[in-house]
């Protein structure tokens, strides 16, 4: 990979810059890392030991691998066991535990999110309860709707919205992540494209983009909350220069972080306000280039939450019983355009509020259908933590699941007609049904397999 003079000159005087060794570490290959799912079996885990090569030192459940398999035809992968995670952007994991380490029920806003895997590393962790993911670019919605039901939490919402979007919502989220849209730099090595794309106007372009997105940020942050702000960029314009950006604003603190010295982690200050900011470089850690700067607010910009807003959804008939499909413990039924959805209790007042002023595209866990016949489950209940235990299972080989993911004909004997939840070594898959012997694939055929093996 040959770097232009040019892009190499804009960085030189970025902190922790050292061209020779920032050179060399771009005639290597990317490191490989995945980080687990805590709500799926550790199955996963045992399966990829043998090519395990280290743990992300700053992810509690991150690892890094020898070398990098197959992913696509890794059933566990499909049955979001795991998330295939560049490890550097994993710091969040160490952002959040430094910040807020005995914190619980806090309230999180992913406001940059596709395609999300740093909203499902969010969401697996204990100190927040309620998780909204937006995405701004609607094309990029239904990638982030894919990881996020294989994910399975019950945290997660999705909109679809403009920042500017969020600022009639009141100061309303415990932390705002902004991992802003960004020239791509810090990924040259997984990404060559993003090479031959960049240049000092994107950098600028990008960095006007940022403010806007930081500002609207700001106005559904609660005073003494956390504005987390992250890029793949190694350009001061995009890092340093936004963290002044923010000071100038007023009413934040920038916070710094106890950082291991030994992860090799730089920090680098800002220029006008001293803000601490950490740099991620390929030639000292093993990871690609990342960038992050976090900040408390200490004062309120007087756009409350307004709380008490009633319900909006029909709650479904006290006469529907779903105990066979769903672990219905601390949830609501809620009956919405002919669906029925599952909404924990203490979010419910939360979700009509954001309805009221967002596009939401997942708000709950969707469990299905009631026809004439029955109930017909949704994908979204297969992934979730709160399909019941009493579900019948079919679990397949390796082969079949593969099978299943493809929706190639799979076939079976001796099993009563029904729907049945498929898996693979305890490890959700999707939904299917058995009518005489003959096996019906419900998996979702945008989401099937393409790759095969020969």
């Amino acid at each position: 990979m040959i770097l232009p003079q040019y892009f190499l000159e804009s960085i030189s005087s970025c902190s922790g810059f050292d061209e020779p060794a920032f050179l060399e570490a771009h005639q290597q290959p990317a490191a490989t890392s995945i980080r687990f799912n805590p709500l799926r079996s550790n199955l996963a885990g045992s399966s990829y030991e043998a090519i395990k090569l280290s743990d992300v030192p700053w992810c509690g459940h991150g690892i890094y691998l020898k070398s990098r398999p197959k992913f696509t035809l890794d059933p566990f992968l499909h049955a979001g066991a795991y998330y295939v995670q560049e490890a550097s952007s994993m710091f969040l994991y160490h952002v959040v535990e430094s910040i807020l380490p005995n914190a619980s029920g806090l309230k999180l806003l992913d406001l940059c999110a596709a395609p999300g895997g740093k909203t499902s590393l969010l969401a697996s962790m204990k100190q927040f309860d309620f998780v909204l993911a937006n995405e701004i670019i609607s094309s990029r919605v239904p990638v982030l709707y894919e990881n996020l039901v294989k994910w399975g939490s019950s945290k997660t919402y999705i909109s679809n919205n403009d920042p500017k979007d969020f600022n009639s919502l009141g100061e309303l989220f415990n932390v705002v992540l902004v991992d802003a849209p960004c020239s791509g730099s810090g990924l040259f090595r997984k990404d060559p494209d993003a090479l031959a794309e960049w240049n000092n106007e994107l950098v600028n372009f990008c960095s006007l983009r940022q403010q806007r997105i930081v500002k609207d940020a700001l106005e559904v942050l609660k005073p003494g909350g956390f504005l987390i702000y992250s890029t793949c960029s190694y350009s001061v314009e995009e890092n340093e220069s936004i963290l002044d950006y923010i000071m100038d604003h007023g009413g934040l603190d920038s916070v710094q972080l106890n950082v291991p010295e030994n992860w090799n982690v730089i920090l680098s200050m800002s220029d006008k306000f001293s803000a601490n900011g950490y740099r991620f470089y390929p030639d000292k850690v093993l990871g690609e280039g990342f960038f992050c700067g976090v900040f408390q607010k200490n004062n309120s910009s007087s756009n409350s939450y307004p709380n008490g807003y009633s319900m909006q959804s029909k709650i479904a008939s006290k006469q529907i019983d779903l105990d066979a499909w769903v672990d219905s413990s601390g949830l609501t039924y809620l009956d919405e355009n002919e669906e029925l959805l599952a909404v924990k209790n203490d979010h419910l007042s939360l979700r009509s509020h954001l309805k009221n002023h967002l596009r939401l595209r997942k708000s709950g866990i969707k469990l299905g259908t009631l026809m004439k016949k029955g109930f017909v489950p949704d994908h979204e209940l297969a992934m979730s933590e709160c399909v019941s235990k009493k579900v019948p299972q079919i679990v397949l080989s390796k082969a079949d699941a593969i099978k299943y993911l493809r929706k190639d004909d799979i076939v079976v004997d001796n099993y009563v007609d029904g729907t049945y939840l498929i898996a693979y070594q305890q490890s959700p898959l999707g939904w299917a049904k058995i009518i005489n012997n003959r096996f019906k694939n419900n998996y979702p055929m945008n989401w099937r397999i393409l790759m095969r093996d020969e």
